[in-house]
């Protein structure tokens, strides 16, 4: 190719690339009017009152927008921006798609600035706008709208200063006030007259004085020879243009200081209470006296020279009474807390309230307040009660009254416990004895509940706190005997059972503390108690049960065990809540079913040796098993059932639980 082809095809190529640059820059300037034409959006803004609108300032916060003098144009959605003027406050606006192409806006003045002081600066200045009160103070600072003003400053010390000041907007107003002082008169008089008054510290003449004063306060003093020094404040004010003064001098003083021992008590000038340095008349006779509770007065009398000053002491002697202590049964006597003999007992005791406490072991303390008598004998007598006996005469309820555990009181007669040869399904552990009862007896109607139990040893320490009203299960015969021992501890009762750590070594058959029920007393509950003759059974001799006779192993327990009553539901799988089935005839709950029931018996399978009738009858006194008696919601046979059942456990079980008894007399 020749160098001229080369040029013309090279400037074919320029050309052809010159074409392209110009189509894609028509392309962008084309592209930008469009998104100029539709995404942008135009505002025009009208400004008043006509003096802002002369000269408004515009300017965009936040937002994509712009302004082309009083036109905002916003890209997207929303744009804030402020309207402002010289002398007007800035107005904030929110533009979005709602609002209208035309926006007016009307411009709210800036408000002037006043300051007024005044000469001389005076403090607690009243000051009034147009006669509405807006300050107390030494100085006006405040801003006012646009207009005519009376500005009033008041003070009592001087005449009313009014300004009238004319409010433009933005305006910075500074003023001052000139006060003049209001003129009065101050007349003081005195008696007798003749006395030297000075004002402010300075002499001003002798009363009668009256004298021209301006508005302030001033401190006044007059002294004459022979006289107690004087000293006032009296002001002259706008209310007050012209005080007076008429005083009564009282004679020269004396002073008295008091010296005290013991300390803490009561002094006394001719009969008024009074400190320990007191100013008195000089030439009278004054009575003095001291007095504290506990020590004998004295009185003293003095009589003092004008000026004269003079030290009185008192010491104190204590006072002592005769006090006699008495009480129903021997006790040691506490005075204050301390030991100081035992019934009876006479003492000497200060004349002070003393607190007395008579104590004796088993019996409920006995707390008295007395006050000694310095002119007679005082006689104090305590009657002891065990805490038991106490509860009950002052109605307090008994403390396993506050656990929710109910007694029903009975009166068990002589009967044969066990069960006759002819009994069906008899076992051979049912030997018969006859039994008989000198005393009468509390059971509780329910079997111990978890709940109750609880309190025993503590809830966080509880192997069963599910449910409170549950029959407590799982502890062992000396967990229940240990309970008991509580219960009477609780009540002040003397325990029945006598304990080292967790073994039982011994029993007290006097002792009317808590205990198990003996087998003889629970099976005369369940057998005997308000019923014409013995029953084989808690609810009678039918060898049938009735629906929801008792919790026993019902048809819940199908599978689980070997022993149900078939066709029978009593509503609970397991334990149910005490109570839950009526009671039998005497009252109580759950005898035959629920759970089985440790009694206070040791458990043998020997039969007595003696045909003679057993007053109440403990059961053998050696043995390591005792007898449970009752059934549970485990039992599934009807002969084992019957009330006459016995067996001897050693151990805790999950279906073995008790009930409590005591003796009343």
């Amino acid at each position: 190719m020749s160098s001229i082809d080369e040029a013309i095809a090279k400037g074919k190529r320029r050309r052809k690339s010159a074409a392209i640059f110009s189509l894609i820059g028509l392309s962008i300037i084309i592209a930008i009017y469009f998104s100029w034409l539709f995404l942008t959006k135009g505002y025009a803004f009208s400004v008043y009152p006509d003096d802002a609108a002369k000269a408004p300032q515009f300017s965009v916060l936040s937002g994509t927008a712009f302004f082309i003098s009083d036109k905002l144009y916003v890209i997207g959605s929303t744009a804030d921006v402020t309207v402002s003027a010289a002398k007007y406050k800035p107005t904030k606006l929110t533009i979005d798609g709602q609002s209208p192409s035309t926006i007016n806006v009307k411009l709210v003045p800036l408000p002037a600035t006043l300051t007024i002081s005044t000469a001389p600066v005076v403090p607690d200045i009243s000051w009034y706008v147009n006669g509405e009160k807006v300050a107390a103070s030494t100085t006006l600072k405040t801003e006012l709208p646009e207009g005519q003003y009376d500005i009033t400053a008041v003070h009592p010390f001087f005449n009313e200063a009014v300004v009238s000041i004319t409010a433009e907007k933005a305006d910075v107003i500074e003023k001052e006030l000139t006060l003049t002082p209001v003129t009065g008169s101050m007349t003081i008089n005195s008696v007798p007259s003749g006395a030297a008054v000075s004002i402010n510290g300075e002499e001003a003449g002798n009363t009668p004085l009256t004298m021209t004063k301006f508005g302030g306060r001033y401190d006044v003093s007059l002294m004459k020879e022979g006289f107690e020094p004087l000293h006032d404040a009296i002001e002259v004010s706008n209310q007050r243009l012209s005080p007076r003064r008429d005083y009564n001098l009282q004679a020269l003083q004396a002073q008295l200081s008091i010296e005290v021992t013991p300390p803490g008590g009561i002094i006394s000038i001719n009969g008024k209470p009074t400190a320990s340095n007191a100013s008195v008349s000089a030439d009278v006779s004054h009575s003095i006296t001291y007095e504290k509770p506990g020590f004998v007065a004295q009185r003293k009398s003095v009589k003092l020279s004008p000026g004269e000053q003079k030290t009185i002491p008192f010491e104190l002697a204590q006072e002592m009474g005769d006090v006699s202590f008495t009480s129903s049964l021997t006790s040691q006597v506490f005075i204050d807390g301390v030991n100081r003999g035992e019934t009876p007992l006479r003492l000497r005791l200060q004349t002070l309230p003393t607190r007395v406490s008579f104590q004796r072991g088993g019996y409920r303390t006995v707390e008295k307040k007395i006050t000694p008598n310095g002119n007679s004998l005082t006689t104090v007598n305590a009657e002891m009660l065990t805490e038991f006996d106490a509860r009950r005469r002052d109605g307090t309820p008994l403390f396993i009254s506050t656990l929710g555990i109910q007694l029903s009181l009975i009166s068990p007669k002589s009967f044969t416990m066990g069960s006759p040869p002819n009994e069906q399904d008899r076992k051979r552990n049912e030997y018969q004895r006859n039994v008989d009862f000198s005393r009468q007896v509390w059971i509780s109607r329910h079997e111990i509940t978890q709940g109750q139990y609880a309190a025993f040893v503590g809830q966080n320490k509880s192997k069963q706190t599910k449910d409170a009203k549950q029959p407590i299960t799982d502890v062992s015969w000396e967990d229940a005997v240990a309970f008991t021992n509580w219960l009477s501890e609780k009540e002040g009762l003397t325990p029945f059972y006598a304990m080292q750590g967790k073994r039982v070594v011994g029993i007290n058959t006097n002792a009317k503390g808590y205990r198990l029920p003996t087998e003889a007393e629970w099976e005369f509950i369940a057998k005997m108690n308000r019923r014409a003759s013995p029953t084989t059974f808690v609810w009678g001799n039918q060898q049938r049960i009735r629906d929801k006779q008792g919790n026993f192993a019902d048809a819940s327990l199908k599978g689980k065990q070997t022993f149900i009553l078939k066709d029978y539901d009593d509503g609970f799988a397991g334990a149910a809540p005490v109570g839950s089935f009526d009671a039998e005839r005497g009252g109580f709950f759950d005898l035959d079913g629920n759970v089985r029931e440790w009694v206070h018996d040791v458990y043998s399978v020997t039969p007595p040796q003696s045909s003679g009738t057993a007053l109440d009858y403990l059961g053998p006194t050696n043995g390591n098993k005792h007898v449970v008696k009752g059934a549970s919601f485990k039992i599934g046979r009807l002969k084992n059932i019957r009330a006459s059942v016995r067996s001897g456990e050693t151990s805790a079980q999950d279906d073995i639980g008790f009930r409590i008894a005591r003796y009343e007399n």
